[in-house]
């Protein structure tokens, strides 16, 4: 995803006002990138990876089961379950997105090797899904 980096310079406010991101100095720009980047990348990876996984095998369960029941339309679930599923089972992807941290501060800022895992979409491509997806 594209996103904007408005740096309050000598010009003003303009490029904050109209930027996702604003940062005083460019010296927070390497932190920003680096360090929260990496970290929002691989969190957005696990929510995806997760969610998928989760409505997965909520859909093979139910297809295997109506094939079983020779495709009558009957439900394996209840409504209250099949409507409170995503809520209840939503929290973890949540969490996991808002909290996750693999590596410290320090660590990611020092080696920017680290960096690498979301160049070269490690964390997120379409062998990993499709891994994900057979253990559903």
């Amino acid at each position: 995803a594209h996103i904007g980096v408005g740096i309050k310079g000598m010009e003003g406010r303009q490029a904050v006002n109209s930027a996702d991101f604003a940062i005083g100095q460019f010296r927070f720009l390497e932190r920003l990138l680096f360090l929260h980047g990496r970290w929002n990348y691989r969190r957005m990876s696990k929510v995806i990876l997760i969610s998928f996984y989760k409505n997965i095998a909520l859909v093979l369960t139910l297809f295997i089961y109506n094939a079983f029941a020779l495709m009558s339309g009957v439900s394996l679930y209840d409504s209250f379950v099949s409507a409170g599923f995503n809520f209840f089972t939503g929290m973890p992807p949540l969490l996991i997105g808002m909290f996750d941290k693999d590596l410290c501060e320090e660590t990611v800022l020092k080696i920017p090797f680290v960096y690498q895992s979301g160049r070269k979409d490690m964390s997120l491509n379409a062998r990993k899904m499709a891994l994900w997806m057979s253990r559903a």
